[in-house]
């Protein structure tokens, strides 16, 4: 190939840089993500302009690598514009990845073995259209499964350990709340009596589907007696 610092040479490079920008980029468009061909181009472009400027300045003293630094940096604030923070959901960071390894093709693009610029973009196209759909598909199958486990119903221990002299009243009192709530059913309820003069109260029962905040709530108003010594649920 001739060399970058020719009319052709650079010509070619700049083709190939064109050329696997559409490739990346017509993935990202083909799946319809915000940043397509365009953008991919423009990057890989850019980043080949850049780190060919190295090579085409008369006495340049220019580092390559120092460059190349500098594009990465760039393509940084490029990337972060593209990434969406809903919630607790963050969209685009495929997308970002996408666009700085673009700007590494457009790199490798200034050297004579210009099919190793090849073999990164086509590692970045088949990344998306292999290993993206795996994790999808085992990020789905987790989000099915907990939907099915929350939709579940759900068996739960509280263990009050109190006083020998207030275990009826506490149990009275459980017995009593239990009886005001949606939804929950209480199973059984014992006491056993324990050293010093202390016992232990299991209430086991179940809610329509996992509620742990429910149970906390539960555990904080039977917990207000004076003479309960400690409190703890567990899942059955």
């Amino acid at each position: 190939m001739p060399e970058i610092t020719t009319v052709l040479g650079f010509s070619i490079r700049l083709l190939i840089a064109v050329g696997l920008g559409i490739l990346i980029g017509a993935e990202r468009q083909l799946t319809k993500h915000r940043t397509g061909i365009l953008t991919n181009v423009i990057v890989c472009v850019g980043s080949f302009a850049f780190t060919a400027f190295s090579y085409l300045a008369h006495n340049s003293n220019a580092d390559v690598t120092r460059i190349a630094a500098q594009i990465v940096s760039g393509i940084g604030f490029l990337g972060a514009g593209v990434i969406i923070s809903d919630g607790t959901k963050i969209k685009g960071i495929n997308t970002a990845a996408s666009i700085w390894a673009s700007a590494s093709v457009g790199i490798l693009c200034c050297l004579d073995k210009w099919w190793f610029a090849a073999l990164v973009a086509g590692t970045i196209v088949l990344s998306h259209l292999v290993i993206h759909p795996i994790t999808e598909f085992i990020s789905k199958k987790q989000k099915y499964n907990k939907e099915k486990s929350d939709k579940q119903e759900t068996f739960y221990r509280i263990t009050i350990v109190c006083t020998e002299e207030n275990a009826v009243e506490i149990k009275k009192n459980i017995i009593e709340y239990f009886r005001e709530l949606d939804d929950v059913l209480l199973r059984n309820l014992e006491m056993i009596d324990l050293d010093g003069g202390s016992v232990k109260v299991h209430a086991d029962f179940s809610t329509k589907r996992k509620n742990n905040e429910l149970v906390e709530h539960i555990i904080t108003h039977v917990g207000k007696h004076e003479d309960i010594i400690s409190t703890g649920w567990k899942h059955m």
